[in-house]
């Protein structure tokens, strides 16, 4: 352990550290003073240390870099109401919430089963959740973080014992309803994500989740052997909401969407399906599979095979949960897995570090590793019945919301792949253009759209003019100025609706210097020229302003927004400053600030 050096963590697994080769690697960690991309708090009715420690190395072995603070023992709310307490002074970007319930409100299951009424029982669980609200409420109104808030795991065994479960309204039912009641009370809060405790104690073990002794002697309520499985699932809500995601999960076929193999065994012959228990395995794995769908993530197949056999089968093995229409892309063939890695990002328009790549085969795996290290490659168990739980561990296929765009996410990329047969029927690109009949709608974001003007600051890599990560405090922030506009732009076309495809952040309404602070679009929009529809219409609604006498604008390079170096250039604004790194700012004058052709692009707008 003495070897490892932090920047090499990120090679680490943290479920194979010692509680002690946690807390050394913590320690190098906080010395190295790394600037964090993580500034994460604690706070609650219970003491945190080691948990901060184990947070900070599963980040950095995730690749991201951290802070922590742990605020007074028992005090969120007065340490969240005071502008000089250490808790505000920290500016956290997610905040961690755990209250212990007998510390909330003391004697609170004896009072609750002292007559068994329903009322009580409703009364009981509206007084928990009321103490717990003004806490997230404050937090959410005084920082700019994001909350994490746990839910309740509920006891180690019910007072009733096993007659609990014929009680109405025992403890059993209690802890149900407190956590759906939680749950509910901040469904509609994106900047509150419920981290479930109650399915991790479960899943580990309630009466090795807790630590009695340490916690009658020190309030720290959690047994470490308990913290690694808590740190990961923090992570993973970290690593969602900062948009660090995986795209795409490529599969192969051989002994791994099915056992066997499809050339000799034929369609039949491979194992899915009932009746047996390795077939079962693959059953319930691609149901796993089918289920990422659900999320947004595309499913695509990179397989060495006939491709006349895998057409084959998914025409008849209508018995599996994954159907050919899944998959917005598949690539069969006998070329190297590491090509067909590649052809598949460069048909979806995706990056290579967006790709999970899933295989049985070990030296496949290891040549993909090689030749595309940004893809994240996952070896299917040998244990077929290990198999259905193979990806649990990538936190890339984890989301923090699932909007509707995630929904039909795999649609709009085979409507894509339907536009791209009709463009390759045209020779003039203005009439192919012409054809789609594409119709945009630009309006300020909402409530309900944040979300996704998160998702798009967050995950848009190509067409993004400064990468500006933008919290969805800070989009809530800029939403509710009145000198800022923060707008959403949906887009359909002939071949079916695009969903919301982009957003713009202007800033100075009312100004001389109106900001085009951040500009993003998906890249299923892109090559259209719906960029310079929206452009237009920001042209002519801020120089409409009497206040307004100039367009400023930026390009901040990165490796993947090459695509749009020249984004400005081409819509009319002058450089006026290049930077050291490649970057460039720009102006637009009002005398200047002409609209450029783009009549085939139809664009409806109400934001001033």
């Amino acid at each position: 352990m003495q070897s490892i050096v932090p920047e090499r963590a990120h090679a680490l697994d943290p479920f194979a550290l010692s509680s002690v080769q946690v807390r050394h690697l913590c320690r190098q960690l906080r010395r190295n003073g790394a600037q964090p991309d993580v500034r994460i708090a604690f706070a609650g009715n219970v003491v945190f240390d080691p948990l901060a420690e184990f947070v900070e190395t599963h980040l950095a072995c995730h690749g991201m870099t951290s802070i922590s603070h742990v605020a007074s023992f028992g005090q969120p709310l007065q340490e969240l109401l005071d502008p000089a307490s250490a808790l505000r002074g920290f500016d956290p970007g997610f905040l961690f919430l755990h209250f212990e319930l007998e510390g909330l409100l003391p004697g609170l299951l004896e009072r609750c089963d002292e007559h068994g009424e329903e009322d009580r029982l409703r009364e009981v669980v509206e007084e928990v959740i009321g103490g717990i609200e003004p806490v997230v409420r404050t937090a959410l109104r005084m920082t700019r973080a994001s909350v994490l808030l746990t839910n309740f795991p509920g006891p180690e065994r019910y007072d009733l014992g096993i007659a609990d479960a014929r009680s109405p309204f025992g403890q059993q039912e209690l802890f149900a309803r407190l956590n759906s009641a939680l749950a509910a009370r901040f469904r509609a809060e994106p900047r509150v994500q419920i981290v479930d405790l109650c399915r991790l104690t479960a899943w580990h073990g309630r009466s090795r989740a807790l630590d009695r002794r340490m916690y009658y002697f020190a309030k720290i309520p959690w047994h470490e052997s308990f913290l690694p499985l808590l740190a990961d699932e923090i992570v993973r809500h970290v690593g969602a909401a900062l948009g660090r995601v995986r795209k795409c999960l490529v599969v192969d076929l051989d002994n791994t969407l099915w056992g066997g193999v499809l050339g000799e065994d034929g369609p039949y012959g491979v194992r899915v399906g009932m009746g047996d228990p390795v077939a079962e395995a693959h059953f319930d794995l691609q149901r796993r599979i089918l289920a990422l769908k659900k999320r947004g993530i595309l499913l695509a197949v990179c397989s060495k095979n006939n491709p006349a056999d895998v057409e084959e089968i998914f025409r008849l093995r209508t018995d599996m949960p994954l159907r050919r229409e899944d998959f917005a892309c598949v690539e069969v063939g006998w070329d190297m897995k590491h090509q067909g890695l590649q052809r598949i990002a460069q048909a979806l328009n995706i990056g290579l570090d967006s790709l999970v790549f899933l295989d049985d085969n070990p030296a496949e795996i290891e040549l993909v590793r090689q030749a595309l290290p940004e893809v994240q490659c996952v070896l299917v168990p040998e244990d077929p019945a290990q198999r259905p739980g193979c990806l649990d561990r990538v936190h890339g296929l984890e989301r923090a919301v699932i909007t509707t765009e995630d929904f039909h996410k795999t649609r709009q990329y085979q409507d894509n792949a339907a536009r791209e047969s009709a463009r390759r029927q045209f020779t003039d690109l203005h009439g192919y253009l012409r054809s789609l009949d594409t119709r945009v709608e630009l309006r300020p974001v909402c409530a309900q759209l944040l979300p996704r003007a998160h998702q798009l600051f967050t995950k848009t890599n190509q067409f993004n003019l400064t990468t500006r990560r933008y919290t969805a405090a800070e989009l809530e922030a800029f939403a509710a100025d009145a000198s800022c506009r923060l707008l959403m732009a949906r887009a359909q076309d002939r071949f079916g609706d695009l969903g919301w495809i982009g957003a713009i952040l202007l800033r100075g309404i009312g100004e001389p210097q109106v900001v085009i602070d951040s500009f993003v679009l998906s890249c299923r929009a892109m090559g259209r020229e719906i960029e310079t529809a929206l452009l237009n219409h920001v042209k002519q609604v801020c120089f409409g302003l009497e206040s307004c006498r100039e367009l400023l604008a930026e390009y901040r390079p990165t490796a993947r927004n090459l695509p749009v170096k020249e984004l400005y250039e081409r819509q009319g604004f002058e450089v006026i400053d290049v930077l050291p790194n490649g970057g460039k700012r720009y102006r637009l004058q009002r005398q200047a600030g002409r609209p450029l052709p783009c009549d085939w692009v139809a664009l409806e707008a109400q934001w001033i």
